[in-house]
């Protein structure tokens, strides 16, 4: 077996023994302001933040419903989350030129962050994406890159401005109008690499075609907006939230995708003094209690959880459900379905018919109770099988408190990040593989597990190979 095989063995050996303890187991307050087509709301932030946001539906091939409203909703949320923004509506193809080079002058002075939405009519020749302007006159399929803008022309003036961040979102991958008698144009728009310190999200996954909606907004900003607007989540977390819900809306039809290469962290709207719970009126109202702790957790025999394993990678697919009921508690262990574990719910070893399958030694500690902000600790462990024995080297820090909605309801939880080094190889010397991934999960004392873990793993080429998230459906506590 060579490296590549080990590795993906590595890959899939990783993250089932994170989804195996599921399985079995940003401060000012900005100006608001209108944004009419051509105005620049100016507002106050600590960071700098500018937005390019272009809206455009009047075209007289294929008239689109509602990207002007989208624009306009976009303007109105992002000018709420400190930005400045620059707006168009229905522009040609001189007033897009214009209005890009206009926002990047003004990126490359002031710096900071950097974000261009664009909704309308998009398209892929050749492997390029243009974003068609409303007085295009495409007949043939060679002239829509001198009658449009090209997509990497935003990226080359967010890259001359060397500020610290930027985002690109495109809502433009509605069907080709000018597709016909094309033998280039694919559908949708193709795939795009994030430049250092970029994040390019699109509406749908590359090469397929989104809705442009019934409602008031199209589905894709639509559940954007929301997500925009809720206090205190990570930008990764926004697009994650948007992909999850489009899903889902779409009945599986449309999959929002990102490509990025981010460096930082960014919050659109600050995290509350005191969050409050978003999933109904009642806990809503209720103050959050501060977590000074958790302790370790002291489960029981009858102790059930079921928890979903998303696919973040292939656009949050829910792969499986898993039930797990806790068989038996010791002074040392915790017997859950298949697996054993320490008392502080580390992995020791797993079973098949009763029989050892795998071990971990010492138990690999991705658990070290109690769990109090600010806490680190790091540890080794070997795992080995009848075929494989790895090395791998673990820290994890606790970030803080945070109230988190998964299908089981909203916690509040202790966040926890960690990150991982490992080495594997056959016994029998026919390959070996080395790799990186990170962990993120919520763990909460009312559940006594985490209620959502979040897993990405780096391969030997350093390509992401995995992303998954498991969260909790239900939960019951034997009394």
């Amino acid at each position: 077996m060579h490296k590549a095989l080990v590795t993906c063995f590595l890959a899939l050996l990783v993250v089932l023994s994170s989804a195996d303890t599921a399985a079995q187991n940003r401060p000012s307050t900005p100006s608001k302001g209108t944004t009419p087509t051509g105005t620049v709301v100016a507002t106050k932030s600590i960071e700098p933040r500018l937005a390019l946001v272009i809206g455009n539906a009047a075209y007289r091939t294929a008239p689109l419903a509602n990207p002007v409203k989208d624009a306009r909703a976009m303007s109105r949320a992002l000018s709420d989350a400190g930005f400045t923004v620059i707006s168009r509506e229905d522009a040609s193809r001189k007033e897009m030129a214009t209005a890009l080079r206009e926002f990047g002058d003004m990126l490359k002075k002031s710096g900071g962050v950097g974000l261009v939405y664009y909704a309308g009519h998009g398209v892929q020749i050749k492997g390029g994406n243009y974003l068609i302007p409303v007085d295009a006159s495409i007949e043939r399929e060679d002239e829509v890159a001198y009658a449009s803008i090209d997509a990497s022309q935003i990226l080359d003036k967010m890259q001359s401005a060397n500020n610290r961040l930027n985002i690109l979102i495109l809502d433009a991958c509605r069907n080709n109008p000018y597709a016909s008698g094309s033998r280039s144009a694919g559908r949708g728009l193709a795939q795009m690499d994030a430049p250092v310190g970029t994040l390019i999200a699109f509406s749908t996954a590359p090469g397929m075609v989104a809705s442009d909606g019934q409602g008031e907004n199209g589905l894709y900003t639509q559940h954007l907006l929301g997500a925009i607007r809720t206090p205190g989540i990570r930008i990764e977390d926004v697009f994650k939230r948007v992909r999850s819900n489009v899903r889902r809306d779409s009945g599986g039809s449309q999959i929002p995708w990102e490509s990025t290469s981010l460096e930082g962290d960014f919050i659109f709207v600050p995290a509350l003094a005191r969050p409050v719970a978003q999933t109904n009126a009642a806990a809503s109202s209720a103050p959050v209690d501060r977590i000074t702790e958790i302790p370790v957790p002291m489960p029981k025999v009858g102790d059930t959880w079921t928890w979903q394993t998303i696919d973040l990678f292939s656009g949050s697919v829910v792969r499986r459900d898993y039930t797990g009921t806790i068989k038996r508690v010791t002074a040392n262990e915790i017997h859950f379905g298949e697996t054993v574990y320490d008392s502080s719910w580390n992995t020791l070893r797993r079973l098949r018919d009763g029989k050892v399958t795998a071990t971990w030694s010492p138990a690999r500690n991705m658990f070290d109770f109690p769990l109090r902000a600010g806490k680190t600790w790091s540890g080794s462990s070997v795992y080995e099988d009848d075929v494989f024995k790895s090395n791998h080297e673990v820290s994890f820090r606790v970030v803080g408190q945070e109230r988190i909605a998964v299908p089981a309801g909203a916690f509040d939880t202790l966040r926890v990040e960690g990150h991982l080094r490992y080495k594997t190889s056959r016994k029998d010397g026919k390959g070996s593989g080395e790799g990186t991934g990170t962990w993120r999960y919520w763990f909460s004392k009312d559940v006594g597990r985490y209620v959502a873990l979040e897993y990405e793993e780096t391969n030997w080429k350093g390509i992401i190979n995995r992303r998954e998230r498991i969260e909790l459906v239900s939960f019951s506590r034997a009394k």
